[in-house]
């Protein structure tokens, strides 16, 4: 009975975010005509940002597995994403579609042999294949090595067609993100995210659970990493495969929530919009700026925003419902302060 409860319980949490998504969705949707290309580029970008993020949250949060090759997966699905434009007739949404296949057949590839390592050595791990996918792409010919390579300018889309892709690749990578977190497989996840071998005893592959959400992550990731390239329209090795984006994704995560179903799109509204944007004139003050702002999140909310929004709503609640104590009697009160009593006696 507590079993079923608990799943209603968390069905019914999984379909409120899903209509919450779906309502954000058509206001978006709405909303993008209506603002200047500018604010549109910008609003485009952060919507990348939000579906890599919350990508990194399936393995890096729910999955517990702290991974720094964002940088690769954004990498391989803008590379993919403009030498399929480059190269083939394909619609720009099935070029797009083959950055999820790219991201996510590299994530697996590295995830077979990352998963041997485990905590500091796996975080190690994925920093070495970062940089290792990055010095290759700058000697790989084929791709033009540190020249880069740009998608023909009468394939771009407009600003606007570029705007609906990045809304329907957040759309999808936050839905996906929410069905994790409340399904069996997110449960199982976080079984391993808390003890490996304590989830392997109880029947749970760790190695199978985390090699989906890898797989998962890189794909989306990948995604994020096309629409990056067609929204930049001519990419290189030190841009597309930069530790920066690994460093900035893992920021957004923890200031906004690491493991939340939200907290990757508040931490990437608040670390791009909130501070980037805002202070793109002085660059090195918005990186120190979303530097301490971390370290402020990691010293005073664990949990990020989202977190410490939903301890502080739960502490009120509960002072909230919690009736007064009835005055102590008489007798009650020479009990628990016999002094006094006996002095007003």
């Amino acid at each position: 009975m507590k079993t079923a409860l608990l799943s209603s319980g968390r069905r019914a949490s999984a379909v409120r975010s899903l209509i919450l998504l779906a309502v954000l969705l058509v206001f978006l949707a709405a909303f993008g005509p209506a603002i200047g290309r500018y604010q549109m580029s910008l609003v485009t970008t952060l919507l990348a940002y939000v579906a890599a993020a919350t990508a990194w949250n399936i393995i890096g949060g729910i999955g517990g597995q702290f991974s720094l090759a964002s940088s690769a997966f954004i990498g391989v699905g803008s590379y993919v994403t403009i030498m399929m434009l480059r190269g083939t007739g394909l619609p720009l949404w099935s070029c797009l579609a083959t950055a999820a296949v790219g991201g996510a057949l590299f994530a697996a590839l590295t995830g077979v042999v990352l998963f041997r390592l485990r905590g500091f050595y796996f975080t190690i791990g994925t920093l070495a294949v970062a940089l290792a996918a990055l010095t290759w792409m700058t000697t790989f010919a084929f791709t033009g090595a540190t020249t880069g390579i740009s998608a023909p300018l009468a394939l771009i889309p407009s600003g606007a067609a570029l705007y609906q892709m990045a809304l329907v690749v957040a759309g999808v990578a936050t839905a996906v993100g929410i069905v994790v977190f409340y399904s069996p497989f997110g449960l199982r996840l976080m079984a391993v995210r808390d003890d490996e071998d304590v989830a392997d005893s109880l029947g749970i592959s760790p190695f199978r659970s985390k090699m989906v959400a890898m797989t998962l992550s890189g794909a989306f990731i990948g995604l994020a990493g096309g629409v990056f390239a067609l929204q930049k329209a001519s990419i290189e090795p030190f841009s597309a495969f930069s530790l920066d984006w690994s460093i900035t994704i893992v920021v957004m995560v923890v200031v906004g929530g690491i493991g939340t179903v939200w907290g990757p799109t508040i931490g990437a509204i608040v670390i791009y919009y909130g501070i980037t944007v805002q202070l793109q004139s002085v660059p090195a003050v918005s990186s120190v700026i979303s530097g301490i702002l971390m370290i402020l999140v990691i010293k005073f909310l664990p949990h990020g925003i989202v977190g410490g929004a939903h301890n502080a709503f739960a502490s009120l609640t509960r002072r909230r419902n919690t009736p007064p104590k009835p005055p102590l009697t008489p007798r009650e009160n020479e009990l628990v302060h016999p002094q006094t009593s006996g002095l007003e006696a």
